[in-house]
């Protein structure tokens, strides 16, 4: 029977994109597609985390988050043809609407969170601890579409690197949102035992 997931092309360490090029799995393209591919699967825990839970806004938070997921498949088309040779396959790009969107949520986030003035050492809860590892893949993606850019200096990444840029400062603003005030802030007199 053959299977649906397994090609065997990569077994030699190489892969082809939506472009038809052969690549190292090294090559930065395959290095941002994969780290947008961690993003994808720690956002949408993090969604059904926050839909567990008994919040009043648990539905509306996890619409943004199944959005973003949706936007993680714009940007996945882009980075794995940055070269734009088929366009054809593109359903969309991100764009300054996708961005002023995500600012609109995050404005939100601000209005109702009010940050300690102290650093937060860990999450007061699982969600938001999954979040501040979404924070951190999504730092991680953006700085792989920088090495890309740079790979690829015809890559049109302005869009994206804008959008990835706002989205780990609103990861960062929504796991604070669900700690609900009980922020775990920095005790460095926990250092004197």
């Amino acid at each position: 029977m053959r299977s649906q997931v397994t090609t065997k092309r990569g077994d030699k360490g190489r892969t082809v994109t939506i472009s038809g090029e052969e690549l190292s799995k090294s090559h930065p393209v395959i290095q941002c597609c994969g780290d947008l591919d961690a993003l994808r699967a720690h956002t949408a825990l993090c969604r059904l985390l926050i839909l567990e839970t008994d919040r009043d806004d648990a539905n509306d938070l996890a619409d943004s988050l199944f959005w973003l997921l949706h936007v993680y498949f714009l940007i996945g088309t882009e980075c794995n043809d940055p070269k734009a040779k088929h366009p054809e396959y593109r359903k969309g790009q991100v764009s300054p609407e996708h961005l002023a969107k995500l600012e609109v949520d995050q404005e939100k986030l601000e209005g109702l969170v009010t940050l300690p003035k102290a650093f937060i050492v860990a999450a007061s809860n699982t969600a938001a601890a999954q979040l501040d590892i979404v924070c951190t893949q999504a730092r991680a993606l953006e700085r792989s579409v920088v090495v890309l850019k740079e790979a690829i200096p015809e890559f049109r990444a302005d869009d994206i690197l804008a959008f990835l840029n706002r989205l780990s400062d609103y990861f960062y603003l929504l796991a604070r949102r669900l700690e609900d005030g009980d922020h775990l802030t920095v005790d460095y007199t926990r250092l004197a035992d």
